[in-house]
């Protein structure tokens, strides 16, 4: 059993100390996991763009094999506004990425904002999670409040390099849980409705 803080800590340095060789075999694992979803009946899914500092799941992988294999699902990145803690939402094309003051890449230019009730799943960005689904991040709350604003049914998909601890013993009634989440052993279920 973990806080949410001490999961923090220990998955935090176990990401620090994987090996340039171990992260890029890990993201294979995950890649050959996440190419066993079905993205059918989705138009729009959003995805976090990893942090390779943090050594993140490399999200690039998936939004290929997601522009190869589901070509009609427009992919969707973030935007994040520094003054009001929010996050807007644009479709990801040709256009250039810069990195923002978290070293987390946005576009650049002028793209397509997507209104937040058109998205129909979500690849979620996480340090650790738990059985139930409990999800643990960085603890600035955007994605929290993105989930919030997010229509029922949304599909929540977590993306992790480790496998889940038993329980978060401080989650919280507000925090809304994980539908599934994709790690390079398993495909882990929570949610059957939005599988």
């Amino acid at each position: 059993m973990y806080t949410k803080q001490a999961s923090r800590l220990r998955f935090k340095f176990l990401r620090d100390q994987l090996s340039d060789t171990a992260y890029d075999a890990l993201n294979a694992s995950l890649l050959m996991r996440f190419a066993t979803l079905s993205f059918s009946n989705l138009a729009y899914l959003h995805t976090f763009l990893p942090i390779f500092s943090k050594k993140e799941p490399n999200t690039f992988l998936l939004i290929e094999h997601i522009k190869t294999h589901w070509p009609d699902v427009k992919i969707v990145v973030p935007k994040s506004d520094l003054t009001t803690n929010l996050m807007t939402h644009h479709v990801l094309g040709e256009q250039a990425l810069v990195r923002n003051k978290w070293d987390i890449m946005e576009p650049a230019g002028p793209e397509q904002e997507v209104p937040v009730e058109l998205i129909d799943a979500v690849l979620l960005p996480l340090l650790s999670f738990d059985m139930e689904g409990n999800r643990v991040g960085y603890g600035k709350g955007y994605y929290d409040r993105f989930l919030s604003a997010c229509r029922p049914g949304v599909r929540k998909i977590g993306l992790s390099l480790f496998d889940p601890v038993d329980k978060i013993v401080d989650s919280e009634p507000h925090d809304i849980p994980l539908d599934t989440c994709v790690t390079p052993e398993k495909i882990w279920v929570f949610s059957e409705a939005n599988c």
